[in-house]
């Protein structure tokens, strides 16, 4: 299944200034936190240790922080403040931050100053970016160009209860009106950009966008893609406006092995609009609930860009409702290396998606989670020892197999949480 390419964040030596109260050695774990995206315990070790930092640098944890949890204009207001004082903080930092605004940005819609961020991003701070990242914000550059006229995201949203249904790839699906057509689309957390196929978006009269774009898959492959925007798009008795849709070749979200089409995917955008999901494995229902409910512990959920986190038994693992079954990376495989090697055979497997098919070496294994206060087992769980692309920073992929473990979920932009009943 196809993923809008994410931008990479990679570890930047920090050179601290002078400065009377600033604790080094905290600011500096604090700051390797959160480059391996790990916001759940940098926010603990932040708390624990905010009066040991001093303005600015307290203020720039406060921005990323806010940024990740979803509290974007708070992270905006902080950017802010700190760039009319930029020689408070190092260019390595002031370049983090020029990072968050433009993510900032994105996900307010706001697509003209993305652009203008980028600009920025590439002309002033191009000697902290690899060849890899130079070309992922090109990228971006061409997607926030082509979209700079188009209006924001808006979204009515009321108290809905709709019905998931399964497809033939047992992927829940919600069904979505654009125009005068019905759909079957798929609710994916793991989705940066809502999508859809060329098809779909000219019979169902949205605006196609002609650029030329390339679209990064699990597999590390690129396919090009073009934008488009609905105009309306309903969910029961919500409506969304202007919503941007990638639009990928028919054939690409297409596999006639199993014959079976995916006509589109519910992405970040349209997910985080809703404010609180709350979902019944039992009977399909997806109830909407724009006001929310509480949740009385630290946030358990975060954005790493356009992708959820989860946090469980202290590691943080990407969270996609689209994947049939979880999958463990790297960094699981370096904290758990002794007892996987001396209990499991490693072996040849093969995953992928739209983008096709790669191989990389691995294990199958068990390996027991603790959800919500409950012990939950999953079994052959494929576990991938090398990873899969550098920037790489996550334990691993959570899915459907764990997610099947509860009777109900709830995902809360608001508050940050998922939960687990």
């Amino acid at each position: 299944m196809k993923k809008l390419q994410r931008i990479i964040f990679f570890w930047v030596p920090v050179i601290l200034i002078s400065c009377n109260t600033n604790n080094t050695a905290v600011f500096n774990e604090i700051e390797g936190l959160l480059e391996q995206d790990n916001y759940f315990k940098a926010k603990e070790l932040f708390e624990i240790n905010r009066n040991e930092l001093s303005g600015p640098y307290r203020k720039y944890v406060e921005a990323v922080l806010y940024n990740a949890f979803n509290k974007l204009q708070s992270s905006e207001e902080i950017i802010e403040e700190l760039m009319l004082r930029k020689r408070s903080i190092p260019d390595s930092l002031i370049f983090k931050l020029f990072e968050t605004k433009y993510d900032n940005n994105v996900k307010q819609y706001k697509y003209r100053e993305a652009k203008h961020t980028i600009v920025a991003i590439l002309s002033e701070y191009n000697k902290y970016l690899n060849d890899e990242q130079t070309a992922n914000y090109r990228n971006s550059h061409t997607i926030w160009t082509a979209l700079e006229n188009t209006p924001a995201q808006k979204a009515d949203v009321k108290l809905t209860t709709l019905r998931m249904v399964k497809d033939k790839a047992g992927l829940n699906t919600l069904k979505v009106h654009a125009n005068q057509d019905s759909l079957d689309f798929i609710f994916d957390t793991g989705a940066n950009l809502s999508t859809t196929s060329v098809s779909v978006a000219k019979q169902s009269g949205m605006s196609l966008i002609p650029v030329d774009i390339k679209v990064g898959a699990i597999t590390g492959t690129q396919v090009p893609a073009q934008l488009a925007v609905c105009d309306s798009l309903r969910m029961g008795n919500i409506t969304l406006c202007n919503v941007v849709f990638l639009v990928m070749p028919d054939e690409a979200l297409s596999f006639p092995q199993i014959d079976y089409q995916i006509y589109g995917i519910l992405g970040y955008s349209v997910i985080e609009a809703l404010k609180e999901i709350r979902i019944s494995q039992k009977n399909g229902d997806f109830i909407i609930s724009p006001e929310g409910s509480s949740f009385p512990f630290d946030p358990n959920m975060a954005m790493s860009q356009l992708t959820p986190l989860i946090y469980i038994d202290g590691r943080h693992y990407t969270f996609d409702t689209g994947a049939d079954h979880t999958m463990l990376y790297h960094s699981f495989y370096r904290e758990y290396q002794k007892e996987i090697d001396e209990n499991y055979q490693l072996a040849k497997m093969s995953f992928g998606g739209a983008g096709g098919r790669m191989e990389f070496e691995g294990y199958t294994i068990d390996h027991t989670f603790n959800v919500s206060g409950k012990p939950v087992k999953l079994e052959n769980i494929s576990l991938l020892k090398e990873k899969i692309r550098e920037s790489e920073t996550v334990y691993g992929n959570i899915g459907q197999d764990l997610i099947k473990k509860f009777d109900t979920m709830i995902i809360n932009f608001n508050g940050m949480f998922i939960r687990f009943e």
